[in-house]
């Protein structure tokens, strides 16, 4: 799907034209009703083992600012509800024009300023192109960590000061040094909402186990801004690159909290 934006001409109330999956019943991102979700007393923590990335890339892609490492690097995620090795494939980031706005998901209808997406493909298909293509709602685990505006994120100032670099769209630097991925999450990976849905850009593929957490991790007040100066592909400053909720129809969402 060629084209396709946030700007009121091209933004996820056009993608179903190309994209007719955008109307489909397991969609994301959504709303998470706290009242309405599930404990499920088996949701364990999960197991993420991110080895240091060597010759790893920062880009903008126009949509987004994305961290890609080289191929074969032997991250993984286990654990929670998953049944198989989830291979870590990138992260990248949402965000609005103001902190009142940005996160894709929201919690009872309150949006974070910001939210991070690990990405990971099922081990068992071949490739990642295939997990999205054929992998059935097992291909993808996306992990979403909201970002609220507080302290300075040590973790994540090696990658947001590289954003000066990659303000235009197509263009990409490469991560200095060994770059300490694991750092960035929670010591342990409790306390999180669970559903199945899609990505959240074109092509929309329902092929995601979506893992929310509860607590939002922290950026500072500079480091918020530093991505509003970045340029999407429209030539506009790269805010607002988040899709509203869809509706969440029969699924469940269930919680590894009371």
């Amino acid at each position: 799907m060629v084209g396709w934006g946030y700007e009121k001409e091209n933004g996820p109330a056009h993608w179903h034209k190309d994209c007719p999956i955008a109307n489909g019943k397991n969609q994301s991102p959504i709303d998470l009703i706290t009242g309405e979700a599930k404990y499920d007393s088996g949701l364990k923590p999960l197991t993420a083992k991110y080895t240091p990335f060597s010759d790893a890339k920062f880009l903008n892609n126009g949509h987004s600012v994305q961290f890609q490492p080289s191929p074969g690097n032997p991250s993984e995620l286990t654990g929670g509800m998953l049944t198989a090795k989830y291979n870590f494939e990138q992260f990248h980031f949402h965000w609005g024009g103001n902190d009142a706005e940005g996160s894709e998901h929201r919690v009872d209808g309150k949006m974070y300023p910001a939210e991070l997406h690990f990405v990971h493909w099922n081990s068992t298909c071949p490739s990642f192109k295939d997990a999205v293509g054929s992998g059935g709602p097992n291909g993808l685990c996306v992990l979403g960590f909201f970002l609220k505006v507080g302290a300075e994120n040590a973790a994540l100032k090696p990658i947001i000061d590289l954003l000066p670099q990659v303000k235009d769209p197509g263009t990409s630097v490469t991560v200095p040094g060994k770059y300490d991925m694991q750092a960035i999450l929670p010591a342990t990976l409790t306390d999180y909402y669970t559903y199945d849905g899609s990505l959240t850009t074109p092509p929309l593929a329902e092929c995601v186990k979506w893992i929310v957490f509860k607590k939002p991790l922290e950026v500072s007040k500079a480091q918020m801004d530093a991505f509003r100066s970045v340029m999407n592909r429209d030539g506009k400053p790269m805010v607002g690159n988040y899709r509203p909720p869809c509706p969440l129809h029969e699924r469940a969402v269930k919680t590894s909290f009371k």
